[in-house]
């Protein structure tokens, strides 16, 4: 789109203090415990310009936007930002840390703009104000974590604001983003820093629903830097224009693709129909499982079958590193890592013939065992199936990363990465029985895990992509596809 410009601030006589640094200075001299428990992360300068320009490139109003809304204010970056290309409009912040808030008060302020910062909790709506722009950086806070974690109190108080959108392990940047979309007048826009993971996650699925009720969303920006802007999460910015007109279908609660389509994930029309849930059931342990496996891990003993360990670390398309390389579990570096004396009904629902699906990986990694000696840990996705072949060749496939990448992009760990539940493997597609192809590909899959030498192992996978384009009836006459798999594969 293009830029809008709208009358720039008169120069005057320069400020004696840089309005700007006052945020970083605050965000310095907080304890490092306080601000990861606040989700308090200055933003720099010319992130801030940049996003405060694509909320007003999509603004679309007669005039200026008059009163623009940070719910998370921080130092004051997006309101300095917008007074800078908006000076006429009424800027309005709240932050329920008292310190952010004065050295906001202080820095615009100092800049001559017409302002409104109060201490205040940008998600009570008591607090909302009807707003043309929503912009800021809310603040991160993964319910996953114990520094950031909300206590009883805190949950009870969301859910009185917010009903089932706050419930269970919804970050608190997700119900920002809904915040801001009520608060909006028809026609406004939000545009906020969130964890990718927002776009993904069940956890926040009601909100997407609503938030989508309530207009149109798109991701404007992603943190894809080397040095990442803000270092631990993967990021990006969500612009959200409020519709002019009530909502008239169900809203989408995938915005995944929104974030494939700025990664250069191909698109593809995939006809089938059918999915894996119609050869195979799946299912992934949680954290609970996972303590239970750690008290029981030990090194392998020779002359001992005990079940060998088969952590996301060990497992490669078609191959098991177990002996080959070292990993880290349970905070400790094993060689050879088994399990030993682990209850028997445990075993018993893990072991025997699967398939292992990797997670947090760039492409889908699936590992057939035949024996059914690995034991699987969290976030491993064990399959089942008849077939264990075919789905392992549905797993090795361009189709299956392409169509994860789209659907789930986002919720992984690292930006780029891929993480399925076992619901979502099992919704992922798979060709017509009668198509020959498909069976060609899991004879590949079967040569790959026999392959005396990567080398091998790798050509077969590749026969085994192409074989599962054809099974698809994907048409890719230039390997765009192909191409963009192979390169995520892992190269050994």
């Amino acid at each position: 789109m293009k830029s809008r410009n709208f009358p720039q601030r008169p120069s005057g006589a320069p400020v004696r203090t840089d309005p700007w640094a006052l945020g970083a200075a605050h965000e310095a001299g907080l304890d490092p415990v306080e601000r990861t428990r606040r989700g308090a992360w200055f933003t720099p300068p010319a992130l801030a310009r940049r996003l405060v320009g694509a909320a007003l490139d999509r603004w679309t109003g007669p005039s200026p936007p008059g009163t623009v809304v940070d719910p998370a204010v921080g130092g004051g970056a997006f309101l300095l930002a917008a007074h800078e290309r908006i000076p006429t409009a009424r800027l309005v912040g709240h932050d329920v840390d008292a310190g952010a808030a004065a050295v906001a008060r202080r820095a615009l302020t100092a800049v001559g703009a017409n302002t409104a910062v109060a201490v205040a909790d940008g998600l009570d709506p008591a607090a909302a104000v009807p707003a043309d722009l929503v912009v800021g950086n809310p603040p991160f806070l993964s319910q996953l974590g114990e520094a950031t974690a909300r206590d009883a109190a805190r949950r009870a108080q969301l859910r009185r604001w917010w009903g089932p959108a706050a419930a269970g392990y919804v970050d608190d940047a997700a119900l920002f983003l809904l915040a801001a979309a009520t608060m909006l007048r028809p026609g406004g826009v939000a545009v906020l820093v969130l964890p990718q993971a927002v776009l993904s996650t069940g956890s926040a699925a009601t909100v997407r629903a609503r938030v989508a009720t309530l207009g149109t969303v798109e991701v404007v920006w992603r943190d894809d830097r080397r040095d990442p802007v803000f270092a631990g999460t993967p990021t990006c910015a969500v612009a959200l224009t409020r519709s002019t007109l009530p909502a008239t279908q169900d809203a989408d609660t995938d915005w995944g693709h929104l974030l494939a389509a700025t990664e250069g994930v191909p698109r593809l029309r995939v006809t089938d129909g059918r999915t894996l849930h119609d050869i195979a059931t799946a299912t992934a342990d949680f954290r609970d499982a996972y303590y239970l496996v750690a008290d029981h891990v030990a090194e392998h003993r020779p002359g001992h079958d005990d079940p060998r360990l088969a952590p996301v670390g060990l497992i490669d398309p078609a191959h098991h590193r177990w002996g080959e390389v070292g990993v880290r579990f349970a905070k400790q570096r094993w060689e050879r890592p088994v399990a030993v004396g682990l209850p028997a009904d445990f075993l018993a629902a893990r072991l025997g013939p699967k398939v292992l699906l990797a997670t947090q990986t760039r492409a889908l990694e699936a590992l057939v065992d035949p024996v059914g000696n690995l034991l699987p840990t969290t976030p491993v996705i064990t399959l089942r199936s008849r077939r264990p072949w075919h789905v392992a060749a549905v797993l090795t496939s361009p189709v299956a990363t392409v169509v994860a990448a789209r659907r789930h992009a986002g919720a992984a760990r690292s930006a780029g990465a891929l993480k399925l539940s076992a619901r979502q493997a099992l919704a992922l597609p798979v060709p017509g029985d009668d198509h020959g192809a498909w069976d060609l590909a899991a004879e590949a899959v079967r040569l790959a895990h026999d392959a005396p030498d990567p080398a091998s192992r790798r050509a077969h996978l590749h026969r085994c992509g192409t074989l599962m384009l054809q099974a698809h009836g994907v048409d890719d006459p230039e390997g765009t596809t192909w191409d963009w798999w192979a390169e995520r594969l892992p190269d050994r």
